[in-house]
């Protein structure tokens, strides 16, 4: 089965560790990815996680096809990498790798991502991929600057 890379990056100004505990809670992912509608079955197992999500195939707002994914991650260097394996119908595997590099106020999220699938869906996979993963790193720095930003001009005392 043919491979694919992609690969995404942003600059988020908080603490590697903010991004990495973030992103290691699976019931986050829901409205970070837009195609994702449900999280369920979390399992924690060792030095990782598995869970199932639902990704919900849109045509002019309707669903049209509702795709459970079977996820494993593992937290492998926390707060600099994690790693994680995705199961999709059909026989479609993702294999993610995160990496937090500090910055000197911020740090640098990049994901690596190698799509296994077969070549006649390839086109329709890494473009909904990347849409998807885009949208996701846009919506992760939005929603933690602007909770840092929050508990800035708010302390807890």
């Amino acid at each position: 089965m043919p491979v694919y890379n992609l690969e995404f990056q942003t600059q988020i100004k908080v603490r590697p560790q903010t991004a990495y505990d973030h992103l290691r809670d699976p019931h986050n992912l829901v409205g970070l990815q837009p195609l994702l509608i449900q999280v369920d079955n979390v399992r924690h197992v060792g030095q990782g996680v598995s869970y199932e999500t639902v990704e919900a195939f849109r045509w002019m707002n309707m669903i049209l096809y509702r795709n459970r994914i079977r996820v494993q991650a593992a937290f492998t260097d926390p707060p600099h990498q994690m790693k994680m394996v995705v199961h999709s119908f059909p026989k479609i595997t993702l294999n993610v790798e995160y990496t937090f590099t500090p910055q000197s106020d911020s740090v640098l999220v990049k994901e690596t991502m190698q799509i296994h699938t077969y070549a006649w869906l390839a086109k329709f996979v890494t473009s909904e991929a990347t849409k998807a993963q885009t949208a996701l790193f846009e919506n992760l720095k939005n929603r933690l600057e602007g909770l840092s930003a929050k508990l800035t001009e708010n302390p807890v005392s």
